[in-house]
């Protein structure tokens, strides 16, 4: 095991990988020493690569708050998303998964607890399944509170870049009265493009009178991932990129007012709606993306979400995601309607589609990937009807193919 965990590199923990053997004989030792204050982990590999990490729990319950806090402040969140997906090709929501965070970023465990030895005994398993993709989040421990977690190593690769690199930890943008240097949120807004001046102009048009506009701090990686921004809702007018850009623009004018305190808000969640409930509600929904809504409806039974009901021209962005793909495990390549391929799906009309909604969802829940294109008033596409299970598999490859484009 290495000696410092906190300088420790990606690359030496590969090169002190234990073999599965080695550290199922080991791990009564290793929790012992985490219930003695030894805080080093037992990384476990298969080969030359690291698969699996055995850390003190106390290591992970900080991890874990470190994500919520940062996911609990819109401008952090957003540029925590960046992060991942440039130094890991990680989602938020993946990192969510492997840690064990819960849907709304709490803290509870969301994992099996066993003792040592089941421990030991269930490691093989729990590589050969991280391995194929799965999540292998164990608790370990003798009591009611666990001593130590089993975690894939691609999260304890985010935890080692947290600990060396310390960007993470600061804010991303701040007054500042040190040496750093400040950008006027106008100028700033100049550098990223048209939206965002136009966005930023609309803010001052109705800003209170008398507040402070400080000029604030802006790290290069955020400045990026607001430029990546603009390009999308340029190629979009009406996709999430927009409204992303307009959400921490607006977030930056509540900090150099010193307003962000004050006016903490929850992350908005998806709505939801039930099964029963969605051929009366289809006509709310409808209005809904007509008035500029780009987030997926999502529809579930008894809480559980099964479908997503998305705008086409966020489906278009996810087709063409999954034809450079080739489809992933998780979703084919997407169809097209027709006409715009020979032999893809009829459109159907509102009216139908209202109709046919219920049993659209019964193939959703019965396994089968059927999919349901709504025209508008004009014959073109305007909403679709899905496994949730295929738009995820592509959404976390957006950000990704815009800003290679």
């Amino acid at each position: 095991m290495p000696d410092d965990v906190s300088t420790a590199g990606v690359t030496e923990f590969e090169a002190e990988s234990w073999p599965l053997e080695a550290a199922a004989e080991s791990l009564a030792q290793v929790i012992d020493g985490f219930q003695n204050g030894d805080t080093r982990p037992l990384v476990i590999g298969d080969g030359d690569q690291p698969v699996l990490v055995v850390l003190a729990i106390a290591d992970l319950a900080d991890f874990r708050a470190r994500i919520a806090e940062l996911l609990g402040n819109p401008v952090d969140a957003g540029w925590l998303r960046y992060y991942l997906r440039s130094n890991f090709d990680m989602s938020s929501e993946t990192l969510i998964e492997l840690l064990g965070v819960d849907a709304d970023h709490g803290l509870s465990s969301l994992a099996s607890q066993v003792n040592v030895e089941q421990a030991a005994v269930l490691l093989p398993d729990h590589l050969r399944r991280t391995e194929a993709g799965g999540n292998p989040l164990m608790l370990i421990g003798d009591g009611m509170l666990a001593t130590a977690a089993l975690i894939a190593f691609p999260a304890f690769s985010v935890l080692l870049a947290m600990e060396s690199e310390g960007k993470v930890e600061d804010d991303s943008c701040v007054h500042d009265d040190e040496e750093k240097p400040t950008t006027p949120l106008e100028v700033l807004a100049e550098r990223i493009g048209p939206i965002a001046t136009q966005i930023v102009a609309q803010i001052n048009a109705g800003r209170e009178p008398g507040l402070p506009r400080y000029d604030l701090h802006f790290e290069d990686d955020l400045v990026e991932h607001l430029k990546d921004l603009e390009q999308r809702a340029e190629k979009a007018p009406n996709g999430g990129a927009h409204g992303e850009l307009s959400d921490l623009l607006h977030s930056f004018d509540q900090m150099r007012s010193g307003l962000l305190a004050e006016q903490e808000e929850e992350p908005a969640e998806a709505p939801y709606i039930e099964v029963d409930d969605l051929a009366a509600a289809l006509p709310e929904v409808r209005d809904s993306f007509r008035s500029g809504a780009d987030d997926p409806y999502l529809i579930g039974v008894d809480g559980h979400p099964l479908a997503g009901l998305i705008s086409y021209d966020l489906y278009e962005m996810l087709q063409q995601v999954s034809v450079d793909l080739d489809g992933t495990e998780d979703a084919p390549v997407l169809p097209l309607p027709k006409p715009h391929w020979e032999n893809g799906p009829e459109l159907v009309a509102f009216e139908a589609a209202i109709e046919v909604c219920g049993a659209v969802l019964d193939d959703i829940k019965a396994g089968q990937g059927s999919l349901l294109f709504i025209e508008d008033d004009g014959g073109e596409p305007e909403l679709v009807l899905g496994p949730l299970s295929w738009f995820w598999a592509y959404v976390d490859h957006l950000d990704l193919e815009a800003a290679e484009a």
